[in-house]
């Protein structure tokens, strides 16, 4: 797909040049012919063509540049003074040398820009290969969490894509700020590898204190990624993770934990992932509690619209909520992993 739009970016640019060369004709025509400054206009779309086509293209469109202002373009229109032909000569000739030496270092930067996308790509996958490997073996802990990481990741997709349609949110969602949600939202409670087993395991309700114990998660999860970022400090995958794993559990009215955060205070990650993981945690059996269904877990959440939850998030879960059942229904027998 993105192949396919790089090629239609250069069609377009490639007629685009054809259209500009057309024009320029026609201004250098009606301006009184080539002894006008004008006829040196047409470097514009040569360099157009050149940089963004390579060189047989590049070329190609010279030569047409060329014979537009050539042989049968007055040196005068007014006087009738036709042009010398080894000037025109040149000048195509001119145009073909530049539009091959541009189109040359145009192919040259174009095929490294693959190379070092592609490279980068496979740095991408290997990287999330290592979170997603990371998150899994820290949640064989506690295994009734089934496909847990898979779901929210898929659920904070679907909330992201609706947001990014409302204008409030115009120039911040974009396609990789989402990509980069996905990747980060099994990280969100990674920070459960430092509580205790007696308490992450223990088969009913936790009790004050072992809940406060429990709510470090989030803590502990965000200082271990904050110390990987500062190996990589322009990481956006881990900068969201870190707000993500931090404030998930941070809540509309400020009654949330680690740091009591209110409203849009919340960074906008951690308040998708928040809709994402409750709606799951409702839906999935515990051995402290009743699996809820779905139509029970929309409820509890559109109850938890401006004081538990974002407003405009749980909106864009009511919008969306018939696929959050059919993920949940397809994963929940399943171990096969989504693409994200």
């Amino acid at each position: 797909m993105e192949l396919s739009r790089l090629r239609f970016k250069k069609r377009e640019f490639l007629i685009l040049s054809y259209i500009l060369s057309t024009i320029i004709f026609a201004v250098v025509y009606f301006t009184g012919g080539t002894h006008k400054v004008y006829t040196n206009l047409m470097y514009i779309p040569i360099s157009v063509a050149s940089s963004t086509n390579g060189i047989k293209r590049a070329v190609l469109h010279a030569v047409y540049s060329g014979f537009l202002v050539g042989p049968f373009m007055p040196l005068d229109v007014a006087a009738g003074v036709p042009q010398n032909f080894v000037n025109w000569f040149l000048r195509l000739a001119m145009y073909m040398v530049i539009a091959a030496v541009i189109g040359f270092f145009g192919d040259y930067y174009s095929r490294e820009f693959e190379i070092n996308k592609h490279k980068e790509e496979e740095l991408a996958a290997a990287q999330y290969a290592m979170i997603y490997s990371l998150v899994k073996l820290s949640e064989s802990r506690d295994d009734s969490t089934g496909a847990h990481i898979e779901r929210v990741a898929l659920f904070c997709r679907i909330l992201a894509e609706k947001l990014k349609e409302n204008s409030k949110y115009k120039g911040y969602i974009n396609d990789n700020y989402i990509d980069n949600l996905c990747k980060a939202a099994p990280l969100h409670d990674i920070g459960k590898v430092g509580i205790p087993d007696k308490i992450l395991l223990k088969p009913g309700k936790l009790t004050e204190e072992e809940f406060e114990i429990m709510k470090k998660h989030t803590v502990i999860g965000a200082n271990t990624l904050k110390e990987v970022k500062q190996k990589y400090p322009d990481n956006r995958l881990l900068e969201i993770g870190i707000s993500i794993t931090n404030y998930h559990h941070e809540r509309w009215d400020g009654s949330g934990y680690p740091k009591g955060l209110k409203g849009t205070d919340i960074p906008l990650s951690a308040r998708i992932m928040a809709v994402a993981d409750v709606y799951d945690a409702l839906r999935s059996k515990r051995v402290y509690k009743k699996a809820y269904t779905h139509e029970e877990a929309v409820n509890i959440i559109k109850e938890g619209r401006g004081t538990h939850f974002d407003p405009d998030i749980v909106d864009a879960f009511l919008e969306n909520h018939a696929e959050f059942d059919y993920i949940y229904k397809s994963t929940v027998s399943s171990t096969l992993f989504y693409d994200i």
